[in-house]
């Protein structure tokens, strides 16, 4: 990973606040809202890094329950290539532990075939359907205890911005265990340094946590040469979190990572805004 020249000796950070006490502490007291601003960059043959994707997600948060509301569409060129329009909604409650799934519904429309997707979580089963339904539950279906450990996308990152699952030893958090309705997997989070950010949207302190993809359950069957490959492509992945309200709030604020076959992918928040609810 390249160093950044602004880098901050991480122990004048040891002392911030553990994250995701203090941002679920702070909603107990009084609820919040959320909105933040996503695009997707990636490299086009010809004309260099072009914005292709772009993703609102906004949260109410309160200290029974939370609603999460995510549009995510294609953008310019590659909008006449590849087509999709998708629209996330989730909710729950809200515990001293972070975000506890009770719903989630995604609807995708990208004119080959559109599916919807719902998924309930109860106490003890979590029960999902999907229209059309999906044509095979995968080489490895997904168990009941690896849905009941999961939370849904939507869930999760907000679950990552609070800073719920953070330690001192472990400023990242995680593993994030995902499951979308068929596909079960984790985003294992490791730290690698603390430095100092500027931009336009944030200016601070900054955590970099290296990503790692996993599959759980749930996928199609690959052979061990594809599985291989797959597993190659992905030179690095790294997740920026922004460390605001004096650490008690860490919202993802970069994404990056580099592809053998696609070249630097990036996804970047340009608009953060989190404020006392009405």
């Amino acid at each position: 990973m390249p160093v950044l020249t602004a880098v901050i000796a991480a122990g004048g950070f040891l002392t911030l606040p553990l994250a995701g006490n203090g941002a679920i502490q702070a909603i107990m007291a009084q609820p919040m809202h959320l909105e933040i601003e996503y695009e997707g960059v990636e490299p086009v043959p010809v004309l260099g890094r072009i914005k292709t994707a772009s993703a609102t997600l906004t949260a109410d948060l309160s200290p029974q329950s939370y609603k999460i509301v995510a549009r995510t569409r294609t953008e310019g060129m590659m909008g006449w290539f590849v087509h999709y329009d998708l629209k996330l909604i989730a909710t729950g409650m809200m515990t001293k532990a972070g975000l506890r799934p009770a719903r989630y519904d995604s609807t995708n429309k990208d004119g080959k075939k559109d599916r919807h997707v719902e998924i309930d979580f109860t106490p003890g089963e979590v029960f999902a359907f999907a229209a059309p339904r999906w044509g095979s539950p995968g080489a490895i279906e997904v168990t009941r205890e690896q849905k009941l450990e999961a939370r849904d996308p939507l869930s999760a990152i907000v679950q990552i911005a609070l800073g719920a699952d953070a330690t001192p030893q472990s400023p990242c958090g995680g593993p994030v265990r995902i499951f979308d309705g068929k596909h079960r997997y984790d985003l294992r989070l490791k730290f690698s340094e603390r430095f100092a950010w500027k931009s336009k949207v944030y200016s601070g302190p900054v955590i970099r946590c290296d990503v790692d993809y996993v599959e759980i359950a749930g996928f199609g069957p690959k052979s061990a040469e594809r599985a291989a490959r797959d597993k190659a492509d992905m030179l690095w992945a790294n997740l920026i979190l922004a460390e605001m309200n004096e650490g008690t709030f860490t919202p993802p604020i970069k994404l990056e990572g580099r592809s053998k076959a696609r070249g630097k992918l990036t996804i970047q928040a340009p608009r953060i805004s989190y404020t006392p609810a009405d």
